[in-house]
């Protein structure tokens, strides 16, 4: 299986949460069990186009539901969710901030909030140059990521002036903030805070608040350890600014759908959690194939 992420540059990085390429064409197949992708829920918007295979998207009792379209725009997920692949898999994402993906497209994030569409339903015309231009170069994902970045850029450098650094911190900034703290740091009510927060990333700020502190925890939960050492619960919790460490826990199982214990341990040995082994290590947020 061949994976990688990588993180935007320059001024697209402001727009751009990463792109990933994906390949399953080297494995045996059929597999001897369920091919399963495991998801976490996650603030970004993404547009993936599958070059190769077929996934079928998961109900909340694990079924296999619809087909999922080759050309797939996805909004904010509020839940973790899972896909089964159904045939030899090969694809590539852009995982975009969700105010960004609205001034490139258009759509309002929250339209999309636990959506998996086709991408012709929901973005403009100019966008139907993917396809054909990520299939043409399926079999280089460098080149997939060099056209989509190009395409971007030239798109996002004219919306820029309009794009709203204020709101944008509550999904950049490294340190995650408090909605109260946001909006004092902004200059703007709690009202005027979850309005213009619905409307530009498509939830609400305390949701967007929770996804990011739990997205912040998992990433240092698996980051590198000098002495490998496991970093203290109670201590990540406590510099994360959680009540205590159930409260990290519960956080932690609501976006990933399992316990930190459960969870490291499904890392390291459950294939189905290969998109948490992206990025070197570290846990990696990405867009959903399906």
């Amino acid at each position: 299986m061949f994976s990688v992420l990588r993180a935007a540059s320059g001024p697209l990085a402001e727009a751009v949460r990463g792109f990933v390429a994906v390949s399953m064409l080297d494995q045996p197949w059929p597999p001897r069990g369920a091919p399963i992708n495991r998801f976490p829920a996650m603030v970004y918007c993404g547009v993936t186009m599958i070059t190769d295979g077929e996934v079928a998207l998961l109900d909340d009792g694990g079924c296999p539901g619809r087909i999922a379209p080759h050309w797939t725009v996805s909004g904010p997920r509020t839940r973790p969710v899972a896909s089964l692949t159904l045939a030899p898999l090969r694809c590539v994402t852009a995982i975009l901030y969700p105010d960004a993906f609205r001034l490139l497209t258009g759509c309002e994030p929250a339209r999309l909030k636990d959506r998996n569409d086709a991408g012709q339903a929901w973005l403009p015309d100019e966008w139907n140059e993917w396809p054909a231009a990520l299939q043409a170069r399926a079999s280089q994902p460098d080149a997939q990521i060099a056209w989509m970045e190009q395409w971007l850029l030239c798109r996002w450098l004219p919306v820029r002036p309009r794009w709203d650094r204020n709101i944008g911190t509550l999904v950049r900034a490294p340190a995650v903030r408090k909605p109260a703290d946001a909006a004092r740091a902004i200059g703007v009510s709690h009202r005027q805070l979850q309005r213009q927060a619905l409307a530009a990333i498509g939830l609400p700020p305390a949701r967007v608040h929770r996804l990011q502190r739990a997205e912040q925890a998992l990433g240092r939960l698996a980051g590198p350890r000098g002495e490998g050492a496991p970093l203290p619960l109670a201590r990540l919790a406590a510099d994360l600014g959680f009540a205590d460490q159930p409260h990290l826990t519960r956080d932690i199982c609501d976006l990933t759908g399992l316990p930190p214990a459960r969870l490291a341990a499904a890392v390291a040995h459950d294939p189905d959690y290969w998109v948490y082994r992206l990025d070197g290590g570290a846990v990696a947020f990405l867009q959903d194939t399906g």
